[in-house]
């Protein structure tokens, strides 16, 4: 019971976050009067969808573990769609229409947003992986997910792959995936973007790590 509280409570914190750049968005709309940055709405509801297959696995997960296998597996399909929205930085350019920083601060608050909603579902994903078979494992899983959604975030902003795709274009996208598996050196590049997103995610999720711990020491010492 306590754990979907605070579950909930976390939906209820990350929904009541959404207003501040949906409402950058409507502010912007409104200046330039024209709407305007639905790319970025569009993205940040794919970046929801992680957390959402998170919170489904858990629930299924204590249910029986093969009901688990499903929902996970969506979760590491979607994953890659929250912290995609860090590339929509590569909009920000000069705009006579709207000052550059506002621009930078609304696109800058989508990315922070994206990685929030994906850290936070890996972070529920870890605690599961954990619980069930040590600490260790719960630490590769994090670091193995984290490499996937870097390589899932170069198909989609390079070569424009979607997680839809793996339904609707299942054998093109796997015959792109496995190309570039095999011949690694003639898709350097896909390797070296791959590696500097999924350091970014690394590092991010350090962060995430050590803020939450230093939440937790400060409510002990508090509490002595």
């Amino acid at each position: 019971m306590t754990e979907t509280r605070s579950t909930f409570g976390t939906f209820a914190r990350l929904t009541l976050a959404a207003a501040f750049p949906l409402g950058l968005i409507i502010a912007r709309s409104a200046y330039v009067g024209e709407l305007s940055g639905t790319f970025l709405m569009w993205n940040l509801f794919l970046a929801w969808l992680p957390l959402l297959f998170a919170a489904i696995t858990i629930w299924a997960e204590r249910r029986g573990l093969l009901l688990a296998l499903l929902p996970a597996a969506a979760w590491l399909a979607f994953l890659p769609n929250a912290p995609y929205l860090v590339t929509d930085l590569m909009h920000l350019a000069a705009n006579s229409r709207v000052p550059l920083l506002f621009d930078t601060v609304m696109l800058f608050s989508f990315a922070l947003y994206g990685l929030a909603l994906g850290l936070v579902s890996l972070r529920w994903m870890q605690t599961l992986v954990t619980r069930r078979w040590g600490r260790w494992l719960g630490w590769g899983f994090v670091l193995g997910a984290l490499g996937a959604a870097g390589f899932g975030i170069y198909l989609g902003r390079y070569v424009r792959w979607n997680s839809w795709d793996l339904v609707t274009q299942p054998q093109l996208l796997l015959n792109d995936v496995l190309a570039r598996l095999t011949s690694p050196i003639l898709y350097w590049h896909t390797w070296a973007m791959t590696g500097l997103l999924a350091a970014l995610l690394v590092f991010t999720y350090w962060l995430l790590t050590v803020l939450a711990r230093s939440g937790s020491s400060a409510q002990g010492d508090g509490a002595r």
